[in-house]
């Protein structure tokens, strides 16, 4: 028999409140997990028990659970014996939510996500970051979602090392109600439950292997599910769990069910129905072809307006995209950058339309066509550039849900300003005209218009959209004053969270050279993995001078042995030196800046070469000053970042350009002595380096071989720390 337990209705029955006019509609009840849920018994009597009452007599419930599979996109090598890698929900859920259309969600993910392995703080940050992606699509279709803590391995012989794994995570996912998530921690009483269970009777199985329960652990299961779900949907007390011929029908029809949904909406897990043992084609028939800054372009009409999507080589889990509104490919280094990532890169023709109604019903056409059809995630990140600023805060003003994050460059805030000009930007006659057509207004219609960004911010504050600012300090044309600077005022008054970038110049070019910054916030805030960075500031060795290729550099080296989690950037330019009245020196160079940009968790200094030469060491007072002030600039805006400065590899040289003595005795000194002063981790390339022709073939640059040997150095020690 099932008890009331109101503590839980509690805490959580206001919510299921707020969305009770979506639940008494014609309930469709999605089940999302792995092979426990997948092999269904406790979702019927779930979904008996709620049947069993007026209100849910006509439930639908959709058990669409895979086995294996993983909410993080971890799987461990060899699994499955090699026959496949855990499939992940993330693959497919775009293409389930809008096909099954849920009125409510119950997921529960976890006893695949840790792996079976000891506990590891990535594999945690990556299940963490799968649940909040489903959190967010959940939110996107307007469907109150419940998660249901891991269940527990092996418990009658709790505490074991993988269950407190598993512990962990519940406790965490426990923790989310005070953001407001929905969740039953099943474990306490579950695990209460099985081992009286086991007491009572020393015969008692729960689950033979550990993990998956035998149909009376699943009945445990269902026990302490419904227990915790009766007050939240209003069921009635004290409703029998159906047995024998009863419950064995309604079982088998919601496991026919379930086989035919999973054959509708597909996964990627062989051996069981709905298999597709490769990822739909994103291409569709009308589609052309095309390449843009090395990705596959697709273009396409939609209403006889022009679209295309820049590819990715390889989509991240969920298909997630970037919508520039206006100017694709002006500047497009954040772009290219998250296209690396997995991003799709997407835009639509609308141009002269100025963010109005004719706009916003293009872009929910284009919405539409991108999630339902080419199964792309439901919260793409808005991009707006200057007057697209104005499509990318209306189309979100009016669908926050849908929303990921917002990337907006010397954007457009307001129309008064531009194009309308009645402050003290100039404004743009043509463009005003035009605007009031395309709005339907007069000008003195305009003029008390409030529904532009500044006016509707209030909404993505409330729904906690995360924004990012790049705008220029002097803009002229879509000035800070009248735009930018009121609308990061009202944001945070209301809230809402906002990164605003402020860089010097006039509103051309937009952008960031180097779009790391950019990124790190759109991936942040979207729930993928940033990158740990590298910068390497050098000279010609860094640059990758004497190596046979640009893969033979010993960045791309570092960079192939790191892997994915990395991501390597040289900022090598040849003659380079550290002092700063030497012939080239490095401070004096854009890529400098680039460097100090580019969100760095790990810097590597090698310099100190082309500081040998006489003209340059004349001045060898200020090495230390020098290389002590170029730390502390680096430090300024990463204060996080691990410095290495790397020493010098040998020259085979004493001559009036590089003079290897200087570099033994005096440059390898003086750097070892600031490394030290300044708390930095020392690299010496000096002695890994054979001081041999064979090596270092023109004296001074390294050979491939030479290269390699740097890259496993410094690879070595980068792992170490």
């Amino acid at each position: 028999m099932i008890k009331l337990i109101n503590s839980f209705a509690t805490l959580l029955l206001g919510f299921f409140l707020s969305c009770l006019s979506i639940i008494e509609a014609k309930e469709t009840i999605l089940i999302l997990g792995d092979s426990i849920t997948f092999a269904n018994h406790w979702v019927t009597d779930l979904a008996t028990t709620m049947q069993a009452t007026p209100k849910y007599k006509d439930a639908d419930f959709i058990n669409v659970a895979v086995p294996s599979e993983t909410v993080s996109g971890l799987s461990e090598n060899g699994h499955a014996g090699g026959r496949f890698p855990r499939p992940c929900i993330h693959d497919r859920l775009t293409n389930v939510l809008t096909q099954t259309k849920p009125t409510l969600i119950l997921a529960c993910y976890g006893m695949n996500d840790g792996i079976f392995q000891n506990f590891d703080e990535s594999r945690f940050t990556a299940w963490q970051n799968g649940l909040k992606r489903l959190e967010k699509q959940a939110k996107a279709i307007k469907t109150p979602i419940i998660f249901i803590t891991p269940f527990p391995f092996d418990p009658i012989n709790t505490p074991n090392d993988y269950d407190t794994v598993l512990k962990k995570y519940g406790d965490w996912l426990s923790e989310q109600k005070k953001q407001g998530w929905n969740v039953i921690n099943i474990r306490p009483g579950l695990i209460k439950a099985i081992q009286k269970r086991a007491k009572e009777n020393p015969s008692f199985n729960y689950a033979g292997d550990k993990v998956h329960p035998d149909p009376e652990g699943h009945r445990l299961m269902a026990i302490e599910v419904i227990k915790q779900l009766t007050p939240l949907l209003r069921l009635h007390n004290n409703i029998p769990l159906l047995k024998g011929t009863s419950y064995d029908e309604a079982n088998n029809r919601i496991i026919k069910r379930r086989n035919e949904w999973l054959t509708q909406t597909g996964h990627r897990r062989p051996e069981i129905p709905g298999y597709r043992s490769e990822e739909q084609s994103p291409k569709l028939p009308d589609d052309k072809t095309s390449q843009w800054n090395g990705f596959t372009k697709l273009d396409f009409t939609i209403d006889g307006r022009n679209a295309f999507i820049v590819l990715p080589h390889k989509a991240a889990l969920g298909k997630p995209w970037i919508w520039r509104t206006e100017f694709f490919g002006h500047e497009p280094q954040a772009d290219i950058e998250l296209l690396n990532h997995g991003f799709a890169a997407v835009y639509i023709d609308m141009q002269n339309l100025y963010g109005g109604p004719e706009a916003m019903n293009i872009m929910n056409t284009f919405y539409r066509h991108m999630t339902e059809k080419r199964n792309y995630s439901l919260t793409p990140v808005l991009e707006g550039f200057s007057r697209g600023g104005l499509f990318a805060f209306n189309w979100a003003a009016q669908n926050p849900e849908k929303i990921g994050a917002i990337y907006v460059d010397n954007p457009v805030c307001d129309f008064k300003s531009w194009p309308g000009g009645k402050f003290k930007g100039p404004g743009s006659k043509d463009d005003w005209s035009t605007l009031l057509k395309v709005y339907g207004l007069t000008n003195e219609e305009a003029m008390k218009y409030a529904k532009n960004p500044i006016d509707t911010c209030h909404i993505l504050a409330k729904h906690q959209i995360p924004v990012i600012f790049v705008s220029k300090t002097e803009d002229t044309l879509v000035p800070l004053a009248e735009n930018t600077d009121i609308f990061e005022n009202r944001y945070r008054k209301a809230g809402g969270p906002i990164q605003v970038i402020r860089r010097p110049g006039n509103h051309h070019p937009h952008s960031l050279k180097e779009p790391a910054p950019i990124v790190d916030f759109i991936l942040k805030n979207t729930f993928y993995p940033n990158p740990i960075r590298i910068a390497c500031l050098g000279d010609s060795i860094t640059y990758g001078v004497g190596a046979s290729s640009q893969a033979n550099r010993w960045t791309s080296q570092l960079q192939n042995t790191l892997g994915e989690a990395y991501k390597v950037h040289n900022y090598g330019i040849s003659g380079r030196t550290m002092l700063s009245k030497g012939n080239l020196p490095l401070i004096n160079d854009q890529p400098y800046q680039y460097a100090i940009d580019c969100h760095a968790d790990i810097i590597l200094i090698a310099l100190g070469t082309n500081d040998s030469k006489a003209q340059n060491w004349q001045h060898k007072n200020d090495f230390e000053k020098d290389y002590t002030k170029m730390i502390n600039e680096l430090k300024k805006d990463n204060p996080q970042a691990t410095i290495y400065c790397l020493l010098p590899i040998p020259a085979l040289t004493k001559s009036p350009d590089i003079d290897n003595d200087i570099i033994c005795k005096e440059i390898i000194p003086s750097i070892k002595k600031v490394a030290l002063e300044n708390r930095c981790n020392v690299i010496d390339l000096n002695k890994a380096v054979p001081r041999s022709v064979d090596f270092i073939p023109d004296n001074v640059h390294p050979n491939d071989k030479g290269h390699a040997i740097m890259s496993e150095s410094i690879y070595q020690a980068i792992k170490k720390h």
